[in-house]
């Protein structure tokens, strides 16, 4: 009743029960002047509540046998937790908990504002991150997509907890989440357990602004950057329509025919022959908005070769050189893939 989405599955296969809370509020969801409070929330998420001190959530799911963890992305934020399915109970307990009543105090905020930038700093000197971010960058004029996602040092230093407090309480609402529970546990004593603890919360109704849209200006764009690594990174990108768009299928299964496996047709083109240490090649579309990117990592004497290797095998694909086997092989591989990702609950 209060908007709250509840996905439940049994599986028995094992003993155990993954927890899975997705938000849907991410570093599209951020203002400019708020650059990074989606990940720096999801930092101080296990912090504390009035009931639980400091160390205290975790201490108490890896009591139960458990592990939990969190992730940022562009329009979400999730956080999960796998346990003994004896376990449930407890670790659902505190899920709750740390969802509806973190206390992000503003000692403890300090403290790891300073373990985040040095995560800032260290995403900043990976020549990978800094390549793909950069990549995005120059595909956009205008989108949110297009900023540094992790944020840098100054506006981090500058967030306040009434900044992230109001984040907090803007986006994390029952009517902006959905709880997924997979594994040992019998449904409707699990949907039970949820009511329990989450269906007196308020709906809640989020105040959102994704920010401009990108309309995308047509002409090649190049940016070139030197730095002291031994590796030149190379990638090549292109604006692409967002996960609903009948495009996009077509998309990713390309995606694979490029880059999928040792029989795809960069790893032939430019890994076989030595011009790059990896390549790879995905098509991304977190929201409305999607990017095609091949990218990879070679030495500089090969930088220019693999450059043209994987430019031939583009222009090779879009007249029309693609053969049904192809197809069909990348169908598999998108199938095992898919069949892989559930072997385990979480």
């Amino acid at each position: 009743p209060n908007g709250f989405t509840v996905l439940i599955r049994q599986d028995r296969s094992a003993p155990v029960v993954a927890i899975v809370t997705y938000v849907c509020a991410g570093y599209f969801d951020e203002t400019d002047d708020i650059i990074g409070i989606a990940h720096v929330l999801e930092h101080m998420y296990f912090k504390g509540t009035p009931s639980r001190g400091v160390g205290e959530i975790a201490k108490e799911t890896k009591a139960v046998g458990g592990y939990l963890n969190a992730a940022t992305i562009y329009d979400h934020t999730v956080y999960y937790t796998v346990l003994p399915s004896s376990g449930f109970v407890q670790g659902l307990d505190v899920q709750a908990d740390a969802y509806a009543r973190s206390q992000i105090d503003a000692g403890e905020l300090g403290r790891e504002l300073e373990v985040i930038i040095q995560e800032a700093k260290r995403k900043a000197d990976n020549p990978g991150a800094v390549s793909t971010e950069t990549l995005y960058e120059l595909l956009h004029d205008r989108h949110r997509i297009r900023r540094w996602r992790i944020g840098r040092e100054p506006g981090l230093r500058a967030l306040s907890r009434d900044a992230l407090v109001g984040f907090y309480r803007n986006f994390y609402h029952p009517g902006n989440t959905i709880l997924s529970i997979v594994g040992d546990v019998d449904p409707m004593e699990a949907l039970a357990e949820v009511e329990r603890k989450y269906g007196s919360l308020p709906e809640g109704h989020p105040s959102r602004s994704r920010g401009p849209t990108e309309e995308g200006t047509a002409g090649f764009r190049y940016r070139e950057w030197t730095g002291d690594i031994g590796q030149t990174q190379l990638a090549f990108g292109w604006r692409t329509p967002g996960s609903t768009h009948p495009d996009t299928p077509a998309l990713d299964m390309l995606a694979t025919v490029m880059g999928g496996g040792r029989a795809s047709r960069l790893y032939r083109a430019v890994r076989e022959r030595r011009l790059a240490s990896s390549v790879s090649a995905y098509n991304y579309t977190p929201t409305e908005i999607g990017v095609f990117v091949a990218h990879a990592e070679t030495p500089p004497e090969h930088a220019a070769d693999a450059a043209r290797g994987i430019w031939d095998q583009i222009r090779t694909i879009r007249d029309g050189d693609l053969g049904e086997f192809e197809l069909e092989r990348a169908k598999r591989i998108q199938e095992s893939h898919w069949l892989r990702r559930l072997e385990d609950m979480e």
